[in-house]
């Protein structure tokens, strides 16, 4: 059981960084460093520890979080009133490829308890999924649900080994330009979700008519129509079509049928086996971060992320505009140089995306982030890649691709949660780390997400935490036990234990829809 506090504040790069955190509320007339504190400071906020001049660069990780707006004084607080971004922005990425890590010695004796699909592909869950192609098929999917989960307590009882039954629905699928960028991403995310190796049977229901049909997502000769309650043959797609079944109520009624008499039974025909851990892929998430969450939640991902790698497995960040302003140190250790281009030309588009939209990346601090101390989108993203731990950049993907690589990569996804954390799940990961500063709910479609807490404030006041980070911060524990504690969650939680969000029902689906409506 880690012993009280013992910090009051923290210099994550003692010979470089001009600001130190507090790690609590600091009154004017206290002292820390030898510097005499000016004004109330809030906890988890940066406490300038020199006199700094206007237009100076702001220290923090032994990096340029932004550059002073006004002259500041030793012991005053520095954030969004007297802090900004301003040429850090714009400053140009050069370092390709320039000092790739060595590879960590390996571990080759992990294993988790999971399920291998038809294909031999290694899975986490069991579920029994119930896809929409088109908003306009939506409805009779949840309704469908509503009817299944009125014998939810029955099929548990009578099918331990699913997971449960859940529903893909989404609010596009039709209005956008046919097979244009955001069309194509769309119907790749359905596609992969759909084909998830944590789904043990399926279902695709559409209406009809609409532009995202199922042939065009699955291909022709992947679907087999559901007429009657038979199994589909092979790696077939059943699909179930509102406008020939006869309507909503008759579409429901067939799609409860085919759950409870073909999918349920199969499914539940399911076992574990044991498997390498090396064939686990770990998706990695930022929500309702604050300044801790960089050095404590973040670092111990970080940690337990190297030892999946070593393992052989797979781990990535996301969130593209949480990189901007530390992307140089993503750059520098990818494999090649042109690995490290992929990621610039993701963000480079991504600017034109936000500018399209009147947006900007300083744009993605939140009120809760600013509210913990962040202030500015380079402070937050050298807290966010740290999730990634310290093995080379071995991969780049786009949304919802599917990742074939080993090893730590990116996916370039938006940093709202839902949306990002779908992406990564349709790329194939089957268990999700999420940090969060403020606390979060969040709970993903088809995979568990781990609930890893930057602060024990948070951590004692939210009841969906699994793992205190903030222990870190307190001097009670390291990051390096923490991530060990991380890795063997996500071990467990591979093998079948539940996270919390999982227990109270989240299933969250939200494709980021970046294509042009007609």
């Amino acid at each position: 059981m880690p012993s009280a506090p013992t910090r009051t504040h923290m210099i994550l790069h003692p010979t470089t960084d001009n600001v130190a955190i507090a790690l609590k509320p600091f009154d004017a007339n206290e002292t820390i460093e030898g510097i005499t504190i000016k004004e109330p400071i809030r906890a988890y906020h940066k406490i300038a520890l020199t006199n700094l001049a206007m237009d100076q660069a702001v220290y923090k990780y032994g990096q340029i979080i932004g550059y002073t707006t006004q002259p500041v004084t030793a012991g005053t607080s520095v954030h969004t009133h007297n802090l900004d971004m301003s040429r850090l922005m714009d400053a140009a990425i050069t370092d390709l490829a320039t000092a790739p890590p060595d590879p960590l010695p390996t571990i080759d004796d992990r294993y988790f308890l999971g399920y291998r699909d038809s294909r031999g592909r290694a899975g986490t869950r069991n579920y029994v999924l119930i896809g929409s192609t088109v908003d306009c098929s939506a409805r009779v999917v949840e309704m469908a649900l509503e009817e299944l989960n009125r014998k939810q307590a029955y099929y548990a009882r009578r099918y331990p080994n699913v997971d449960g039954v859940v529903g893909l629905t989404h609010d596009s699928g039709c209005g956008l330009v046919t097979m244009s960028q955001g069309h194509i991403q769309q119907n790749r995310t359905i596609q992969n979700l759909m084909d998830h190796p944590n789904v043990g049977g399926r279902v695709i229901v559409q209406l009809g008519c609409e532009k995202g049909q199922a042939a065009l997502i699955f291909g022709e000769d992947q679907l087999i129509q559901v007429k009657d309650c038979e199994t589909a043959p092979g790696n077939a797609m059943p699909l179930i079509t509102i406008q020939e079944t006869g309507g909503t109520w008759k579409t429901v009624d067939r799609i409860v049928a085919y759950v409870e008499e073909v999918l349920l039974p199969e499914v539940n025909a399911r076992r574990r086996t044991l498997i390498p851990a090396s064939e686990l892929i770990l998706a990695t998430q930022c929500g309702g971060s604050n300044a801790n969450s960089g050095f404590t939640s973040n670092a111990a991902i970080g940690y337990a992320s190297d030892l999946l790698v070593r393992c052989g497995g797979t781990s990535f960040i996301a969130e593209t505009t949480e990189t901007f302003g530390a992307g140089h140190l993503l750059t520098q250790r990818a494999k090649t140089p042109e690995i490290a281009q992929a990621y610039l030309d993701h963000v480079a588009t991504y600017r034109s995306y936000l500018a399209a939209g009147e947006g900007t990346p300083e744009n993605n601090l939140a009120y809760g982030n600013i509210e913990g101390g962040l202030s500015t989108i380079a402070e937050k993203a050298l807290g966010s890649i740290a999730k990634g731990g310290t093995t080379a950049l071995a991969w780049v993907n786009d949304y919802a691709e599917l990742i074939t690589e080993k090893g730590f990569g990116f996916m370039n996804t938006p940093a709202f949660d839902p949306a990002s954390c779908t992406g990564q799940t349709a790329g194939g990961a089957q268990v999700g780390v999420f940090s969060t500063g403020a606390g979060s709910c969040f709970g993903g479609i088809l995979t568990p997400w781990l609930k890893v807490v930057s602060n024990s404030d948070t951590f004692a006041r939210m009841e969906d935490m699994e793992v205190n980070a903030g222990t870190i911060a307190d001097g009670t524990e390291n990051f390096e036990d923490v991530g060990k504690l991380i890795f063997e969650y996500v071990l467990a939680l591979a093998s079948g234990s539940k996270t919390y969000s999982e227990k109270v029902g989240y299933s969250v689906a939200n494709i980021w829809n970046k294509g042009v409506t007609t």
